[in-house]
């Protein structure tokens, strides 16, 4: 790979808009610990002509707290957001700022252990220089289309102008350094160097936290575990599910997958080759023909076949109703979507109401107090102002105990399954956290049990990959129920997402019994 010099740009001149974008979305999530997708939309937003709003290319992700390695954070006073504020950005270029956050994201472990190898002292460099020279050296190691001298010139020229020659200099030495590296930078080899334990070249080769290493490989062995870093570290498929409520859904779905070199999955699902959507998705998608939906969230709700599902179905933690929808889509019973967060449940009618569904009744409140418990009298809709109360009949399905036949549990949880995707939950959880959410999943399938009647199911899914989280939820309720007076529960059906998925993403499901 080259590292000739281009022109160097003008003294003074603003960061080029895709970069100066990349750093102010970066700053937001690393430094301000705002969720990826909501800082992107925010800086995207800021600085893209008005006549091109809401045509910019994004993804989705989550929030971390902050980043723990070379780049954790970015200056409080960035410069990026003063350059944006002049700046035009063209979809062409919000579409690199999103690969470059996103990208930057997933490899920063192993960028930071690189860009180590050619620095003495990175703690003691301004944290605003440390990320300039992260997300250049992503771009030298990891996009191909970009030559090595244009990553290394808008890097080294911002560098020099924020802080002066001398910094300047060291940023070009060490940029070159990396790109010296060539195809080697890509190379398991290369992270093998003085790193005996073959769990810490795991960890920087997959750019992921050794506790995450840690969990997988005690879990699942280190086979299987380096399989599934692999693929959390890449960009995930895009996928849609085709609206299966509507006449000729299986003529689009096929025509989609014909069109593009789709595949099929789930039920009415198309999962496209990596690179992004088509471009009629978003047509399709206003008309009520589609909605965007993960290829392995789409899977695993298949995989528990919810055509033999008794209704009526509660959906306990719908958040946006993506799976609510998408069994609505196929005729399941779902009667009521409940979610503790207003502003999805907003959503959640919207997107209803754009697939031309009926809505089930929207509940605001918490999976860990069963229907029977919650005051539908004064339940908050989620389309409705906190203090605006639901009209909902006492005596409906909605307020009974025990008429729920199916209750779905899509269960809040460590997000490990969505890295690639979501590639800041990397930087945002800890091993604490585990704890934490397993405790919380206990309590909402307690409360859940305690209304379900006997012959009803209970469907639990999780976006993880934690035994803790996952199986021995499973076998805690199971050893319960075994418990003089309780109710048996059985496994009906049972799945994880295989490692060797394109989809990229991993869920885990499982169907119980009761009685």
């Amino acid at each position: 790979m080259s590292t000739r010099r281009s022109q160097p740009h003008a003294k003074g001149s603003p960061l080029p808009p895709a970069r100066a974008a990349a750093l102010a979305a970066l700053d937001k999530v690393l430094r301000k610990g705002q969720e990826v997708q909501a800082a992107l939309d925010t800086v995207l937003a800021d600085v893209a002509p008005r006549n091109e709003a809401g045509a910019l290319a994004t993804a989705s992700g989550t929030s971390p707290k902050k980043s723990a390695s070379i780049a954790p954070k970015a200056a409080a006073s960035t410069p990026a957001n003063s350059a944006l504020r002049h700046a035009g950005i063209s979809r062409q270029d919000a579409a690199l700022a999103t690969e470059l956050v996103y990208g930057y994201l997933r490899s920063e472990i192993r960028i930071s252990w690189l860009l180590r190898r050619f620095l003495t002292a990175p703690d003691k460099l301004p944290q605003e220089a440390l990320l300039t020279l992260g997300v250049a050296a992503h771009e030298i190691v990891h996009l191909d289309r970009i030559p090595d001298y244009a990553a290394v010139d808008w890097a080294v020229t911002h560098i020099r102008q924020r802080f002066g020659p001398g910094l300047g200099k060291l940023a070009n030495a060490v940029l070159r350094n990396v790109a010296r590296l060539g195809d080697g930078a890509r190379d398991a080899d290369l992270y093998r160097e003085g790193q005996p334990d073959p769990r810490d070249v795991l960890s920087v080769y997959h750019a992921a936290p050794r506790w995450l290493v840690d969990l997988w490989c005690d879990a699942y062995g280190q086979e299987r575990a380096a399989e599934l870093l692999a693929a959390s570290a890449q960009a995930p498929a895009p996928a849609v599910r085709v609206n299966a409520a509507r006449p000729g859904w299986q003529e689009l779905r096929d025509q989609l997958i014909a069109d593009h070199g789709g595949t099929a999955c789930g039920h009415a699902g198309v999962v496209f080759p990596v690179g992004g959507f088509p471009a009629e998705v978003v047509a399709l998608e206003r008309e009520g023909l589609l909605s965007r939906q993960g290829a392995a969230s789409q899977e695993v709700l298949d995989a528990l076949r919810p055509d033999t599902w008794e209704g009526p179905v509660w959906d306990a933690c719908c958040g946006r109703g993506g799976k609510a929808l998408a069994l609505l889509e196929r005729g399941v019973d779902v009667r009521l979507c409940s979610d503790p967060n207003a502003g999805r449940l907003r959503g959640l009618r919207a997107d209803a109401e754009r697939l031309g569904l009926a809505v089930p009744a929207i509940v605001r409140a918490s999976a860990t107090q069963p229907p029977c418990a919650v005051d539908m009298t004064t339940a908050t809709e989620g389309t409705a102002t906190p203090a605006t109360p639901v009209t909902l009949d006492a005596n409906s399905t909605a307020a009974s105990p025990g008429a729920f036949r199916t209750i779905l549990i899509d269960a809040p949880c460590s997000g490990l399954g969505t890295l690639s995707r979501r590639p800041d939950i990397k930087q945002r959880r800890t091993p604490a956290d585990l704890g934490a959410l397993a405790a919380l999943q206990g309590r909402i399938l307690d409360a859940a049990l305690s209304v379900l009647p006997t012959g009803g199911r209970l469907v639990y899914i999780t976006c993880t990959l934690n035994p803790a989280e996952n199986e021995a939820q499973v076998e805690r309720l199971l050893s319960a129920a075994g418990v003089v007076g309780a109710a048996p529960l059985s496994v009906e059906a049972q799945y994880t997402t295989p490692a060797d998925t394109p989809a990229r993403e991993f869920f885990f499901g499982v169907v119980l019994r009761k009685g």
